[in-house]
C-alpha cells in the first residue's frame, strides 16, 4: 500500500503538468475559434448569420479582454483561501457551458455577453495553474514545467482557427462553439479530482504566509522584484500581440503577400516556433538557474535583444526568402522567455500569494502591453505608413529585453547583499 501510495505520489507532478497544460490548449481552442468563425458571423440573417459588423466583430474579442483582466485579480485572492483546484474546475466548467451557449446565441449582445463573460472562467485558470505546477516542481524543474505548459499556447490557437474554419464551413458557426465547449466539462471534472499540492510544498525554508488581502494585493504591484518581471513581460506582451495581429496585414501592405497566403504561412512559423522556442527556453533556464540563480531574467533579456534584431531585420530583408527567416527567428527567440519568466514570477512570490501576484501580472502585462499596443500600430499605420508602424514592434521588445536585463543586474546586487549579511551575522 505504501508503494503504491509513493508512486502515485511520484506521478502526480506530470498528471497535473499534462492535465493543466490540456487545459491551456483548450483554452486558446476556445479563445480563438472566434476569430475563424468572423466571417460567418457577419453573414445576413438568412444566410445563417448574425449580421455583424467588423467593429461589432471586433467587440467580441475586446469584451472578453477587459473582463479577463478585471477578473483576474479577483480569482486570484479566492485562489489564494480556497482549495485551488476545485476553484479551476468550477471556472473551466463555467466557460465551457458559456462557449456552448454561444452556439445559441440570436444576435450580436446576446453572443458579445456569452463571450465577455467567458473572460471570468479564463481568468480563474491563468491565476491558479502557474501557483499549482509552482508547488509541484522543485526551483530547477520549474523553468520545463511552465515552458511545457504554454507550449500549449501556439497549439491551442492553431487548432481553434482550424477548427472554426472547418467546422463552420462544413456544418456551421453554431456547431463549431459546442465542439469547441465540449471538452472541457470532461477536463473540469478531471481536475476537480485532482490532488491540490500543499502551498509552497517545493519552497525549502520559506515560511508561508497568511493569503492575501486587498492591501497586500496592492503592495505586491510595488515591490522592486515584481515590477522588473512584470514591466519587461508587458513590453513582451506588446510586441508579441503586435506582432501576432499585424504581421499579415504588414506582407499584405509591404510585400505584396495576401492575408490567405501570409496568415497560413506565419500560422506555421508561430506554431513550429512557438513549440520549439517556448521548450528550448524552460530547458536552458533550468540549466543555467542551477548555475546562477539570475539567470531567468537574463535568458528573458538576452532573448528578446536577438528577437529584436531578427524582427528589425524584417523591414530590410533583402527577399522574400530572408524576410521569412527573420520573423521565423524573431517568433523563435520572442517565445523562449515564456518558461523562464513565468518561473522567476512564482519563485519571488510566497506560495499564499501566488495566485493573487499571477493574476496582477495579467493584468498590469495587457494594460501596459497588446492592449495600447495593437491599436497604437494601426494609428501608426494611417499617419506613416506601415514601415514606421511596425518599427514599433522590435522596439517594444528591446525594451522588455533591457528592464529584464535590468531586473537581472537588482537580483544579483540583491543577492550579494543577502549573501554578505549572512557571512557577517
Amino acid at each position: 500500500m505504501k508503494v503504491t501510495s509513493l508512486a502515485r505520489n511520484a506521478r502526480a507532478p506530470m498528471i497535473a503538468l499534462v492535465t493543466l497544460s490540456l487545459l491551456n490548449l483548450l483554452n486558446y481552442v476556445d479563445r480563438y475559434v472566434v476569430s475563424s468563425l468572423v466571417p460567418f458571423l457577419e453573414k445576413p440573417i438568412d444566410q445563417g448569420g448574425l449580421a455583424l459588423t467588423h467593429v461589432q466583430s471586433g467587440l467580441l474579442f475586446s469584451a472578453f479582454l477587459v473582463v479577463y483582466m478585471i477578473a483576474a485579480p479577483v480569482f486570484g485572492l479566492i485562489a489564494d483561501r480556497f482549495p485551488r483546484l476545485h476553484v479551476l474546475a468550477a471556472a473551466v466548467a463555467f466557460w465551457s457551458v458559456l462557449t456552448l451557449l454561444g452556439g445559441f446565441a440570436w444576435g450580436f449582445w446576446s453572443l458579445l455577453i456569452m463571450r465577455a463573460f467567458t473572460g471570468l472562467g479564463e481568468a480563474a485558470y491563468a491565476s491558479v495553474a502557474p501557483a499549482v505546477l509552482a508547488d509541484e516542481f522543485p526551483a530547477n524543474k520549474q523553468s520545463r514545467a511552465m515552458a511545457f505548459f504554454n507550449a500549449a499556447i501556439p497549439v491551442g490557437a492553431a487548432i481553434g482557427f482550424t477548427l472554426g474554419g472547418v467546422v463552420g464551413s462544413m456544418y456551421g458557426w453554431r456547431e463549431a462553439f459546442f465542439v469547441a465547449g465540449g471538452p472541457g466539462l470532461f477536463l473540469a471534472l478531471v481536475i476537480y479530482f485532482l490532488r491540490d499540492p500543499k502551498r509552497g510544498a517545493m519552497d525549502a525554508h520559506v515560511v508561508v504566509s497568511a493569503p492575501p488581502n486587498v492591501r497586500d494585493a496592492v503592495h505586491i504591484l510595488f515591490r522592486p522584484r515584481w515590477l522588473w518581471t512584470t514591466m519587461g513581460y508587458a513590453m513582451q506582451t506588446a510586441g508579441f500581440g503586435s506582432l501576432g495581429f499585424w504581421t499579415p496585414t504588414y506582407l499584405d501592405q509591404a510585400w505584396g503577400l495576401s492575408v490567405e497566403s501570409s496568415s497560413t504561412m506565419f500560422g506555421a512559423i508561430i506554431v513550429v516556433t512557438g513549440i520549439t522556442g517556448t521548450l528550448a527556453g524552460g530547458f536552458l533556464g533550468d540549466w543555467w538557474y542551477q548555475r546562477n540563480r539570475t539567470a531567468h531574467l537574463w535568458i528573458c533579456g538576452i532573448t528578446s535583444f536577438l528577437a529584436a534584431a531578427s524582427i528589425l531585420f524584417v523591414l530590410y530583408a533583402p527577399n522574400i526568402t530572408a524576410m521569412w527567416c527573420g520573423i521565423t527567428l524573431g517568433s523563435f527567440f520572442l517565445v523562449m522567455s515564456v518558461g523562464p519568466v513565468h518561473a522567476h514570477l512564482v519563485h519571488i512570490l510566497n506560495p499564499a500569494e501566488r495566485g493573487t501576484g499571477m493574476a496582477l501580472a495579467i493584468l498590469v502585462l495587457h494594460i501596459l502591453g497588446d492592449v495600447p499596443a495593437v491599436p497604437m500600430i494601426g494609428w501608426i499605420a494611417q499617419g506613416s505608413g506601415w514601415k514606421s508602424a511596425y518599427m514599433s514592434i522590435p522596439i517594444f521588445i528591446f525594451l522588455a529585453g533591457l528592464i529584464w536585463c535590468g531586473g537581472a543586474i537588482y537580483e544579483r546586487r540583491l543577492h550579494s547583499r543577502t549573501s554578505n549579511s549572512i557571512t557577517h551575522a
